[in-house]
């Protein structure tokens, strides 16, 4: 699976690093000398402390997503990751320029309605203008949607998974 990532990432231009296996921190700064300028952070929890470490004076860390949180389809380690979050945006508060943006494309619709149909109307935009093309994983009829979140849950899937309402 990290192979298959790996070449996905080196294809679009990128440097794959196995965050398991090696000190991403270290490679980072091994492969750039003095940092990032921004870091995507889908995983939380302790990562993100480690992801701003790699940021360099000015950068920005977006932490999204908290798929690592996910066990058995459900959020563990909730007042962990609360504490962590709460130490981690302190951060932003050192005078080095750095900071730390928390998403949520969910609290984003909740609270800035108009902000995420307009976010939402320009994406599907660059979709249809085939300026961005999303990584579909696999195509799959509403009636497998159980299996779809497994595949999900188990964090294997590189890409999206289509659920189709009407396959015929």
């Amino acid at each position: 699976m990290l192979f298959k990532q790996g070449k996905i990432v080196s294809e679009l231009g990128g440097k794959p690093i196995d965050y398991k296996s090696v000190d991403f921190v270290q490679e980072i700064y091994r492969l750039t000398d003095n940092g990032v300028d921004a870091v995507f952070d889908g995983i939380g929890s302790k990562s993100l402390m480690r992801s701003y470490k790699t940021l360099r004076t000015g950068g920005r860390l977006i932490g999204y997503g908290f798929g690592s949180t996910l066990k058995e389809g459900r959020h563990h380690q909730v007042v962990s990751n609360i504490t962590n979050w709460i130490y981690v945006l302190a951060l932003n508060l050192i005078p080095d320029r750095r900071k730390i943006i928390p998403y949520s494309i969910q609290s984003l619709k909740r609270r800035k309605p108009d902000w995420f149909r307009e976010d939402l109307q320009k994406l599907l935009n660059l979709v249809k203008e085939k300026k961005i093309k999303p990584m579909i994983a696999a195509r799959m009829p509403l009636n497998q949607a159980v299996q779809a979140h497994k595949l999900l849950e188990t964090g294997s899937v590189t890409g999206k998974i289509v659920l189709i309402c009407n396959p015929h």
